[in-house]
């Protein structure tokens, strides 16, 4: 009789042990899930590193190769270089432009492009780089107002950290090519690298694209344009 009770309660325990078991896989299960929701990029990187050799070093993203080419243009002549640029590079266009628009009329554009710089003025920009991390070389254009950058160029330089990057300028003028826009680009982003720039004459814009492939191979890019 002792030995079939015995059996009885032992039955019984395992009954119970079974069920607790059983009422834990749920949680088990949501853990699982988000251990798992590892997004593809991630899982990739994790293969990798794991199969990589000890101490070898990582290539580098695509990514941070590739090239911004940033310009400001009020009547299209900048735009028309940095068409050239993104054209024999590869890289990505970028149109800085302000919230409040600038008047077309020549004289009415002149002097707010000059009280604007009187009063050091920083424009409010119309839309934003996304992840400026992905690029390495950024090449920077604008017209030249009043021997340097329109400020809203100043806004866009500003606004990111350019630390370890090659900036590149560029700019159309009549008659006082860079001025002294270089120097002010050194002196708002001290840590990137800057680079030679080309200034070309408004009216020579549409028969630049030589001097511009030029000036790029001097600087060690290999155009990519189709038919050169």
């Amino acid at each position: 009789m002792k030995k079939m009770i015995s059996l009885i309660m032992a039955g019984m325990m395992i009954f119970t042990l079974t069920a607790c078991a059983n009422s834990t896989e749920p949680d088990n299960a949501v853990q699982n899930t988000e251990q798992n929701s590892i997004a593809p990029e991630e899982e990739n990187q994790t293969e990798t590193q794991e199969d990589s050799p000890e101490g070898s070093e990582m290539a580098e993203p695509k990514e941070q190769s590739s090239c911004l080419v940033v310009y400001f243009s009020q009547t299209g002549n900048t735009e028309t270089i940095a068409g050239m640029i993104a054209e024999h590079t590869g890289g990505e266009l970028f149109h800085v432009e302000t919230v409040t628009v600038y008047p077309d009329e020549y004289n009415d554009l002149i002097e707010v492009a000059k009280e604007e710089q009187d009063n050091d003025e920083r424009p409010e920009l119309a839309s934003a780089v996304e992840d400026m991390d992905r690029y390495q070389t950024v090449f920077i254009g604008f017209p030249n107002w009043w021997g340097t950058m329109p400020m809203a160029m100043f806004t866009f330089l500003e606004s990111y950290d350019f630390a370890g990057k090659t900036v590149i300028p560029f700019c159309t003028h009549e008659g006082s090519a860079l001025g002294r826009s270089e120097s002010d680009i050194a002196a708002l982003i001290p840590e990137a690298e800057l680079q030679k720039g080309l200034a070309v004459r408004g009216s020579n814009v549409d028969s630049a694209e030589d001097d511009v492939v030029s000036w790029l191979e001097e600087m060690g890019f290999e155009s990519l344009a189709e038919g050169d």
